[in-house]
């Protein structure tokens, strides 16, 4: 059942994008501005673990009504586990915005290129071709493992709760790092967020080294070294971009060399090389190598 639930809910996702529904977290952005607002609450998260009992209470909700689930028959079970697959991942569909980027960018529709570029990335976006495209082909790449493969992972070890602790390890840090809040708060949230992401970037990362350049990525993954600033941590996020970018033959001084070139603005189209096609390509290409292992693993317990 658990990988009909992932199986259904990258179909819907990528394939039925019309029956899936808007994934709106207005009511934790408010769950947690109530919570964090709570002078015991505050100090709580003010000490280690204090934000996995902050947001306890609605995923023992959701632990309840997955056992309830359960209780009820397979079919109830998979309904519900897919549903809240489906609402753990994302928000926003990767495929879309990055293909809204593309089709806006080839049109020369520069404003709402940035427009989603700037919405899509995860830092100050470029405003000139092509470290724009390079900018977004990075953002791809890492928030493939953040919107899919870290949800489906933490499902497929604990079920529904898995993926909507993962969702929700990240809405509250996301959350707590754009409001006034002691340090501490921001800083173990955001180190929570970090143990959920360390595992999936790090399949992510395989799975771009046999979906890509091997040798790139195997390489780039034995010198990647990173070093914690006094900001959020970043380090999936790094590792990700820099296996991601290698599985692709694909390196910032290239968008350098290119953007320094005299006949740029003649040859624009021809140029630009396709950096967020080819990452999106490899995304999937990852996507649906682990997903056939999932399968064949499942099959092969199945016939055990």
């Amino acid at each position: 059942m658990t990988f009909l639930s992932v199986l259904i809910a990258l179909l819907i996702e990528r394939v039925f994008s019309a029956q899936r529904p808007q994934r709106r977290h207005g009511w934790f952005s408010a769950y947690c501005s109530g919570m964090s607002g709570i002078g015991f609450v505050q100090w709580l998260m003010t000490r280690p673990w204090g934000v996995v009992l902050a947001i306890l209470p609605p995923l023992l909700l959701i632990l309840w009504l997955q056992l309830l689930a359960a209780s009820l028959g397979s079919l109830v079970a998979l309904l519900f586990g897919t549903l809240v697959l489906i609402y753990s991942l994302g928000p926003g569909e990767l495929g879309e915005e990055a293909e809204g980027f593309i089709e806006a960018r080839d049109r020369g529709d520069n404003d709402h290129a940035q427009a989603i570029a700037q919405g899509f990335c995860l830092s100050a976006v470029p405003n000139s071709e092509p470290r724009r495209s390079f900018a977004v082909a990075r953002a791809v790449v890492v928030l493939a493992a953040r919107r899919l493969i870290g949800p489906i992972f933490w499902f497929l070890l604990f079920g529904p709760v898995g993926a909507a602790a993962y969702r929700a390890v990240h809405l509250m840090a996301e959350h707590l790092q754009t409001r006034e809040c002691p340090n501490e708060m921001k800083r173990y949230s955001d180190e929570l967020r970090h143990v959920a992401d360390w595992a999936p970037a790090r399949i992510a990362a395989a799975g771009y080294a046999v979906a890509g350049n091997f040798d790139a990525v195997a390489h780039s993954w034995r010198t990647f070294d990173y070093v914690a600033s006094n900001g959020p941590l970043t380090e999936a996020e790094h590792l990700l971009a820099q296996t991601g970018l290698a599985a692709l033959d694909t390196f910032p001084h290239d968008a350098d060399d290119l953007e320094s070139d005299e006949h740029a603005d003649v040859l624009y189209s021809t140029l630009i090389p396709p950096v967020v096609e080819d990452a999106l390509a490899l995304v999937w290409r990852t996507l649906t190598l682990w997903v056939g292992i999932i399968g064949g693993g499942t099959l092969i317990a199945w016939l055990a």
